[in-house]
């Protein structure tokens, strides 16, 4: 409870104890449930997230573990709601490329454009990071070791581009329908 308070009081040093203690476990614990790194990940990340937004909202009835684990469950549902909202539309447009196909190779490439246009208007960080992974192939230690920051932080960092490359693209998708 004291951890609770810390933390609801603004602590950073606390907080940061709590993520160190705490994000494997709920790691682990969404992984287990859905089997792909990128969700538990994902929920990790935005669990830490809220915990430090909402921190004045916590509760000093219950313990920071369980708060912590009731925050991923709620998150993981988000996450997986937006994933099968996802594979909803890829599979409209899928069934629409079947129709259409010569305007789809045209589409395909605006996407790489797109995409290309999402990477650069990341941070200057988030997007060196995240060229380092995914175009050079670096894992997450050579990339750490290469600008001196943890091997969490380009996790991070790899997170949140992802997350942002997705968001960027619903939301081309979604306006290239109206």
């Amino acid at each position: 409870m004291n951890e609770v308070l810390s933390i609801k009081n603004g602590s950073v040093k606390s907080f940061e104890q709590a993520y160190y203690s705490w994000s494997e476990k709920i790691y682990t614990f969404i992984f287990r449930q859905c089997n792909s790194e990128e969700i538990a990940d994902e929920v990790v990340q935005q669990v830490f997230v809220r915990l430090w937004d909402k921190r004045a909202n916590l509760s000093l009835e219950h313990s920071l573990n369980v708060q912590l684990f009731r925050m991923s469950r709620t998150i993981f549902i988000d996450e997986l709601r937006r994933a099968a909202s996802a594979r909803r539309y890829l599979n409209e447009l899928q069934q629409k490329k079947l129709k259409n196909f010569t305007e789809d190779n045209f589409e395909d490439k605006e996407t790489l454009q797109l995409v290309n246009i999402a990477i650069e208007s990341m941070p200057s960080v988030r997007k060196q990071v995240f060229l380092m992974s995914r175009v050079e192939h670096l894992s997450h230690q050579e990339i750490a070791e290469k600008l001196g920051i943890s091997p969490k932080t380009v996790e991070n960092h790899i997170g949140l581009a992802l997350k942002y490359l997705r968001r960027f693209m619903l939301l081309m998708a979604f306006l290239a329908l109206y």
